[in-house]
């Protein structure tokens, strides 16, 4: 039996032998390119092999393995949110350095996503607070022959409910903020575009906010108003700012938050009185008319009250209108957004006492009296139709007013507004007195002209 298994295994090293030699022996065996390719292959495996059980063992540092906290549960039963890592601090960013050491062939093939960083609970959470937990590092390729130098470690982690309450803002403050010594110009409050704040984030967090404040670092002086770029800032019962690292605020305006800061200014200004249908020559200034008050104090910002004419008008009177005896007017005080009245005022009193004027009636014509053209900026030529007037009441000074006759009369046909206007029409007349000009006519009158 012996023997046989001899003489079986010469019979295979000689049919081996004759094989290799018969594939050596062959023509295209000795081609020099078959060669070369033959030496690389026979190189490559070589490499190989020395490299896989000679490269020298080395270590790396992977950076940022991302860390994954196992917080379902916990929320699904619980209604907690993971907040963050407490300690160690490096980890707050969820993201860990991990230390390998291995094959120097294997460890360049390695980055942060060949592994896992998997945080779990070392006991029940059912209430906010911070607990402890093992955080476990390992290979997500199995056939990686590396070694992690600290594959497990303690951390602990924070959790609370997160929750969502509104706040209005009480307080708006201008840090910094002067005016001009020895100037006329006031600070008026703060203000802020912003009135409601909505803070959501951990409840341990939200619970301690007391008072929502605007506040805007100004350090300039001012010499008008302006609005800056402002912060909100939350503050505990003790009136203490919080630091409050993981809430989210939201505001009822869309653009940024921002601080205004008013700068007012005063000026007193004489109150006066337009009159409608006055004659070319009436001067009110010679009316006995009393206006109370007779100047005010308008208070607003320096642009604002500088742009103001130097007499406020309180209204528009129509002289034509007037009666002998007492004529009072009250009109209510109009002023531009921003701008205000010194105590508050908020009428004008206008009294026109003409006791002491007296009227008379005349009839008059072009013939005696003069008839002319008032307030024409047109080119064309403009004639009277009308040639007379009758029963034209004038109103004056009672010494006055007895020595005028109609030939110290002036009609004059109002051509307002009449400037592309052609042919015949009618328009109002404004009657004047010849060397009286405190003296005039009451109620309406028109006269027919032609234009062109």
């Amino acid at each position: 039996m012996g023997n046989k298994s001899k003489s079986g295994g010469r019979r295979l090293i000689v049919a081996v032998y004759r094989k290799i030699r018969g594939f050596i022996n062959r023509p295209w065996f000795y081609n020099k390119k078959f060669l070369v390719t033959l030496s690389v292959v026979c190189s490559v495996l070589m490499w190989a092999t020395l490299a896989i059980n000679i490269s020298p063992v080395e270590t790396k540092l992977i950076s940022a393995v991302p860390i994954t906290i196992n917080v379902d549960t916990i929320k699904e039963n619980f209604g907690l949110d993971f907040v963050e890592i407490i300690s160690p601090e490096s980890l707050r960013k969820l993201e860990l350095d991990v230390k390998v050491s291995g094959r120097k062939y294997l460890l360049t093939q390695l980055s942060a996503d060949d592994f896992s960083a998997v945080a779990s609970a070392n006991k029940s959470i059912s209430k906010p607070g911070s607990y402890d937990f093992t955080l476990l590092v390992t290979c997500k390729n199995p056939l990686l022959d590396v070694k992690i130098e600290q594959n497990a470690q303690q951390i602990y982690v924070k959790f609370d409910r997160f929750v969502e309450k509104g706040f209005n803002v009480s307080n708006v403050k201008a840090m910094g903020a002067t005016i001009p010594a020895d100037s006329n110009l006031t600070m008026g409050t703060p203000y802020t575009n912003v009135s409601t704040v909505t803070v959501s984030g951990p409840e341990t967090e939200v619970n301690q906010i007391d008072t929502v404040i605007v506040s805007a670092d100004i350090n300039k002086e001012l010499t008008d108003g302006e609005t800056f770029d402002g912060t909100i800032l939350f503050l505990n019962e003790s009136g203490e700012q919080l630091n409050l690292k993981h809430i989210t605020v939201a505001t009822d305006v869309t653009e940024s938050v921002s601080v205004t800061i008013p700068i007012r200014t005063s000026k007193e200004f004489k109150v006066g009185i337009n009159f409608k249908n006055a004659p070319s020559n009436f001067d009110a200034s010679k009316l006995p008319i009393l206006i109370s008050p007779s100047t005010l104090i308008i208070t607003g910002s320096p642009d604002a009250v500088s742009n103001l004419k130097e007499t406020y008008t309180a209204g528009e009177i129509d002289i034509s209108k007037l009666r002998k005896g007492a004529n009072s007017y009250n009109f209510a005080l109009s002023l531009s957004t921003g701008l205000e009245a010194a105590g508050k005022a908020n009428r004008i009193k206008v009294d026109i006492d003409l006791s002491k004027y007296k009227v008379i009636s005349l009839d008059v014509n072009s013939s005696n009296s003069k008839f002319d053209i008032f307030n024409y900026t047109g080119t064309r030529k403009v004639s009277f139709m009308t040639k007379s007037l009758n029963n034209i009441r004038i109103i004056g000074p009672a010494y006055l007013v007895e020595k005028v006759a109609s030939k110290d009369v002036i009609v004059e046909a109002d051509m307002t507004g009449m400037e592309t206007v052609t042919g015949k029409c009618t328009v109002n007349a404004l009657i004047s007195i010849k060397n009286r000009s405190n003296c005039w006519a009451i109620g309406n009158y028109q006269v027919d002209v032609t234009i062109g």
